[in-house]
């Protein structure tokens, strides 16, 4: 199995991320109005490329969502679903459908939320896992969600943390996404920046939109920091460091 980050994959964004089979935890910031989402859906392509495993959690983007940018980078989720390679966990459908049950109380009990989420993500890789050869990767879109439903910044911190811990099993790597829009969202992304292997920020311009630049990707490991500058296409996303021309690299 190749590393998320092989050259040989000629993709620009893991070619950036460079992401090793020993990187477990993968932390992903969103500051402001960026997106990095095309972060998420491009390890996502690789995944199921390298026949490895996902179980994706939406807090953020619905379903449908993935399925068209995924036709549009080369991969078919909803085949990879029937294939049984990956799990979807959509927590904010399973809160809206619960609405009205009466012997249902979960929207009120913040903690019961969070515990089984969990309860549920652990026995979605445990069935992927079972019997499995490859990787089994918990991608949660976003994390930081948790803190809109009226969850404790200090259950979310939990949460994460139990996640996390699932990576004592050698098959299981985790990728977690949150926003940054307030001081507590910042608590939760301290904490994954903290704890992970590789983290990713993604930001807008300081300098305001611009035709021939999206945003700016930052990239922290042990070795060091690393910063791109992106440009984000119908069809996928190129990367060029700061100060190189986009035109130039990729006409």
């Amino acid at each position: 199995m190749i590393s998320l980050g092989d050259p040989r994959t000629s993709n620009p964004v893991l070619a950036a991320l460079q992401i090793k089979l020993e990187d477990r935890i993968i932390s992903v910031k969103e500051n402001g109005k960026a997106d990095s989402n095309f972060i998420l859906t491009h390890l996502i392509k690789q995944i199921l490329y390298e026949k490895n495993k996902i179980c994706l959690v939406n807090l953020h983007n619905p379903l449908d969502h993935y399925q068209n940018v995924g036709k549009k980078l080369g991969y078919d989720l909803c085949k990879a679903l029937n294939d049984n390679a990956i799990k979807i966990i959509e927590p904010l459908n399973d809160i809206v459908d619960s609405i009205g049950i009466e012997e249902d109380y979960l929207q009120q009990d913040k903690e019961g939320i969070v515990k089984c989420l969990y309860f549920d993500i652990k026995k979605n890789l445990d069935e992927l896992t079972h019997g499995s050869e490859g990787q089994a990767y918990l991608i949660i879109d976003d994390v930081s969600h948790l803190l809109d439903l009226g969850v404790d910044v200090a259950l979310v911190v939990n949460f994460v943390n139990y996640c996390v811990n699932l990576i004592n099993n050698d098959k299981i790597s985790v990728v977690l996404n949150s926003h940054t829009s307030s001081k507590t969202d910042e608590i939760i992304s301290s904490n994954l920046r903290y704890i992970a292997d590789v983290h990713v920020e993604v930001s807008p311009l300081k300098t305001g939109q611009s035709t021939d630049v999206t945003g700016l990707m930052t990239i922290e490991k042990v070795s060091g920091k690393n910063q791109y500058h992106y440009k984000a296409f119908d069809r996928g996303v190129k990367t060029f460091h700061p100060g190189e021309s986009i035109y130039h690299l990729y006409k």
